[in-house]
């Protein structure tokens, strides 16, 4: 049976070193690890594509692909642009905390049963913001940058919103809430004896 052709090692230690360029000038999307972290695995890669020209393919160290320096190691904990990721972060939860959907889930949240609460995910979408926030305190640049786009966060508090006035419409009316209703609804008439 024949080996199924293998990326061509010289454009694979081209790919690797634009790879490596983007991800220290722009920085990466990972959710969990550090640009630093994928900077020395994506130097590891450079390093096997050199050594695969030299296995297979010799006339290749000519190439001035091949004799371009190796990018440095870097620090694991290496960001790029740290301080456009804490800004977009602020700015994230600046918009999830002036959210309307948000701001029902936090009013309403209390009215569910814990049975509700936790079938519509209420504590998971509110932890969003919360964790957010953390993350902004500690300086967590790794889980700042997920917040880059918040426009994923904002449809979650919408749809758990949606889902917890259908789950307050359908259930049986609290007779307690009904009352406090009733007590804020109505003037002040003030008492007289």
């Amino acid at each position: 049976m024949a080996k199924k052709n293998q990326e061509d090692p010289l454009a694979g230690l081209e790919k690797a070193y634009a790879q490596w360029q983007w991800l220290f000038e722009n920085g990466g999307s990972d959710p969990t690890w550090p640009d630093g972290v994928n900077l020395n695995l994506m130097r590891n890669h450079i390093i096997y594509f050199k050594g695969q020209i030299e296995e297979t393919c010799p006339l290749y160290m000519a190439d001035a692909l091949y004799l371009r320096e190796l990018p440095p190691e870097v620090d694991q904990n290496y960001m790029a642009n740290p301080d456009k990721i804490r800004e977009q972060a602020r700015r994230s939860l600046q918009a999830y905390q002036a959210d309307p959907n948000y701001q029902y889930l936090l009013r309403h949240r209390d009215s569910l049963t814990p049975k509700q609460s936790k079938e519509l995910c209420v504590g998971a979408v509110l932890g969003y913001a919360a964790s957010l926030r953390d993350s902004i305190a500690r300086d967590d640049l790794v889980e700042m940058r997920r917040h880059r786009e918040p426009e994923r966060y904002l449809e979650s508090f919408q749809d758990c919103a949606d889902k917890v006035r259908q789950a307050l419409e359908s259930s049986d009316p609290n007779l307690f809430d009904m009352a406090a209703e009733e007590e804020n609804d109505t003037p002040d008439m003030g008492m007289t004896m």
